[in-house]
Formats: C-alpha cells, structure tokens, sequence
C-alpha cells in the first residue's frame, strides 16, 4: 500500500518509493503574511535538522529534549541572522505521522518562511509534495483514507460550517459506522465459508433465513445512510440568496447591512450596481452567501439590458430569492412580474425605507404586499438597521431544509464514498437474493461469499482497508503542499 501511494505521491519517479523514511519540509500555514507562520518537518532526521536551525532559550538542543515539548528560541538562516520562533518537537510514533516531527511556528513573512524551508532542504530534507504530510499520516496507520478526505475538507472549507462538518469527519464518525458494518459482514462472511469447509459434516453454521435477515439489516443501514448522507459537492455551496427588486430599492444598502460589510457601492442614482457582488452573511445558526445584483427594470440601456440579463440568469440558480422593494412604491407591477416568472419557490419580501414613512402608510402598503402572496412580508430600513434581524430569521426559517442539513449532524459523503457504498448494497442485494431459493445455505455457499467479500472490498475503499493507485490519486490530488 506504502509504494501505491508513493507512486503517487511522485509520479513516475522511482527513487521516490523509498522516500516514506526520508525527512520532509515545507510551509504548512495558508499563503500570505500573517502574525503567523508554520515550517513542518517529518522523517528520521526532522529532529537534527530542526537541531542545526534551532538555537534554544534553555541552551539545550532540540534532541536532547523529550516528546510533545515546546521551546521557545531562534531560527538561525545565517551566522549574523536569527528570527523569533517556537519549537514543537514531537518524537515518533507520538506524532500526526507516526514519525519524528518538528513544526517552527514564527513570523508569517512569506519570504521568511520560504528562507528556513530552503535551509531545511540544504541541510538535507526533501520538498514535500501535495499531500504528503496527510498520506504518510494514512501509510503509518495514524488515520484512516476517511479521516484524510476530512483533512481536504478542513483544507478547502470556506466557512465556519464547512469547517464543523470536517472537524466532525475528521474525528471518525463516518469510519466508525462502516467498520461496524464491516465486522458484522466479516462475521456472516465466516458463517458462510464455515459451511463450505465443513460441508460434509452435518452442520449449517447458518440459516438461509437467518442469513437474508441480517443482510437486510446491513443493506437497510446503508441506504439509510446514503439517503441521510450531505453531498460533500453540494454542501461545499453554501445556500445562496439573492437581492432582487427594481433599482435604486435599497438592496445595496441591505447587503451591506447584512453582511457587516461596505461591500456594495450606495448612491441615490439608480443602476450603481451593475456585476454580481457577494458575501457571506449569518442566518440564524448557520451561514449562506448572499448576492447583489443589478436592478430590473425596463431600461433600453444596453449596459443595463446586459447586467439585467445577468441578474435573471442567476436568480434561476439560487436557493432563496429576497425580493426588495420600496415601501412608497408597493405596486411596482414590473417587479412583481419579474419575480413571478422566476423558476424559484422560495421568496421573501424586504419591504425597505420604512424610515421615510408614517405608520399608517407602512401598514397599508404592507397590507398591499401581502396580497401579493409571493411570500412573507418583512418591514425594515436599510438605513437604520430596523427590522433587519426579523429579516434575517425570515431568511433563514425559508431555508430551513438547507440549514438543517448544513447545520446538522448527518453523515458527508464523498460522490467516490457514495458510489463504493452503493456497490456494496447491490452485492449484498445479491446475496440476499440466492439465499430466498436455498434450502440450506451450502446449496449457493460459494457465490454467497464472493458477494459478501465483493462488498467487503468496497465498503474497505471507504476507510482505507482496500486501496488501488487511482483511489488514493483521488483523494490526494485536492491536497495542498504541506499538508
């Protein structure tokens, strides 16, 4: 399995399947400047070649001291140069690798952290290659392929969401509830071969009828998972909503409002906004990303035809459409109409600017709204903030169903995960079926365990326990270097 992923790892360069010992380097913090900044090494030697950058504050060198130990000091680039840093030395198999590893965590200078990534490769460490540092984690047994894919979602989440849900695949909960399916199999599959061994003997280890019961128990499971399952594809999106409404409505202001952000340009004159803008907004306990869009109207203007055609277009694509109006202009017919020929069956009504309106007039205008009947009414200002949060629980309660499964504590399939697992139900749908005209289970013993091994094999591509050159290519290739 090490030299599969290896292959990997390096792409046809053969000296490389002999690099699982050989220490590694690189930068493991995201891009950019920061207060902060991590150099990873990982091998035999990552301990004395962090010992020839390290100068501690105790005086006593990296290798005299034991395992899980931080010591503050400084990296020494050159004879007269040396930079703040604290060392984290951790000693095998206690690591995330199961091999000696040392992380330098100093100042977040690109070009400083690029400096001691180099003088660690001068002193004999080895450029880490996407993903390497997460693939020996899974070659030494520290993680199963589940966990490393939790780590590629912990790499790419965009949100405080994407992030939970990793963390939650990443501590297990998916590898825990196949490996119990994978016991039970291995049990039935013992049953099974247990009769072809001892078929002459008058014994049947277990019954057609008991063996279709409990392989109806496991595939019942598995589609149940499947069903209940996120797309790790569709829940990388966060739900949209988009601003919609004639110009100059005040739904620049509100994506500003919402989002906590001058992201939208606001001016009197209509037709400012003119591409798409977008932000991450908070609705309710969960998070959606809100987009700003050109106004409808009927203008012949060709710049505005063409931002008006882009508004339409994305309006069909998204989750939630809030519909923003002007509470002194309730009977706009265009916007309504516009909205109406929308494909979308979610609307919620941001009845703006009830700042520059007495109650009576807001009422009546509400009241106008709401026989529209294209959805909940909710007044407020832009302006002044009024009613924004009543707006924002409106928005999120009409996308409950999205939220619920953003926030919730389902299972996240991989479409790889999702296609082994479906596998596996047919090869146990199989099996099933040759046990309803068995008399006895030796009469079909022989293909039953090649389908309960069949789904065995793909339920192990899920964890790990089975893997093939292309399987760990898959999983690898979304990894960032240092990681």
């Amino acid at each position: 399995m090490a030299e599969t992923a290896l292959r990997f790892i390096a792409p046809g360069v053969d000296a490389m399947l002999d690099r699982l010992d050989e220490t590694i380097v690189a930068v493991s913090s995201a891009p950019g400047c920061a207060p902060l900044g991590i150099v990873r090494l990982s091998g035999d030697d990552a301990i004395a070649i962090a010992d020839r950058l390290a100068h501690t504050g105790t005086g006593r060198p990296l290798s005299a001291l034991p395992g899980s130990t931080r010591v503050s000091g400084t990296v020494r680039l050159e004879p007269q140069s040396s930079i703040p840093a604290d060392f984290y030395l951790f000693r095998a198999p206690h690591s995330s690798t199961r091999q000696n590893l040392v992380e330098i965590h100093t100042v977040g200078s690109p070009a400083v952290l690029e400096a001691i990534r180099v003088r660690a490769i001068e002193l004999g460490a080895l450029a880490a290659q996407p993903g390497e540092f997460t693939a020996r984690a899974f070659l030494n047994g520290a993680m199963n392929l589940a966990g490393a894919e939790a780590v590629a979602g912990l790499i790419q989440a965009h949100s405080d969401t994407q992030l939970r849900a990793a963390h939650r695949m990443r501590d297990g909960a998916l590898a825990r509830r196949i490996e119990a399916v994978c016991d039970e199999l291995g049990e039935l599959l013992a049953r099974v071969e247990a009769d072809i061994d001892f078929a002459e003997e008058p014994i049947e280890f277990i019954t057609p009828t008991a063996l279709r019961e409990r392989l109806q128990t496991i595939t019942d499971g598995l589609e149940t998972l499947q069903r209940s399952a996120a797309s790790v594809e569709r829940f990388d999106a966060l739900p949209q909503i988009l601003l919609f409404g004639p110009p100059n409505g005040g739904k620049s202001s509100l994506m500003n409002r919402l989002s906590g952000t001058s992201r939208s340009i606001c001016a009197a004159a209509a037709g400012t906004t003119r591409d798409i803008l977008s932000a991450p907004i908070r609705v309710g306990k969960g998070e959606a990303i809100l987009l700003d869009t050109a106004g409808v109207d009927r203008s012949d203007d060709e710049i505005i035809a063409q931002a008006r055609a882009m508004t339409l277009s994305q309006a069909q694509r998204v989750d939630l459409i809030c519909l923003v109006l002007d509470l002194s202009r309730p009977d706009d017919d265009h916007a309504f109409e516009s909205a109406g020929s929308l494909d979308v069956d979610r609307i919620v009504l941001a009845a703006n600017k009830c700042d520059l309106l007495t109650p009576d007039q807001t009422a009546a205008s509400v009241e106008r709204l709401k026989r529209r009947r294209l959805g909940p009414v909710c007044v407020i200002s832009a302006k002044t903030g009024a009613g924004v949060e009543e707006l924002r629980a409106a928005l999120a309660n009409a996308l409950a169903d999205r939220m619920s499964t953003t926030m919730g504590e389902a299972m996240l399939l991989s479409e790889r995960q999702r296609s082994a697992i479906a596998e596996a139900v047919e090869s146990l749908k199989r099996a099933s079926r040759l046990g309803e005209t068995a008399v006895e289970t030796i009469d079909c013993a022989d293909v039953l365990a090649f389908e309960l091994r069949e789904a065995l094999d793909l339920l192990g591509e899920v964890t790990g326990e089975v893997t093939t050159e292309d399987l760990l290519a898959r999983v690898f290739a979304k990894f960032c270097i240092g990681k």
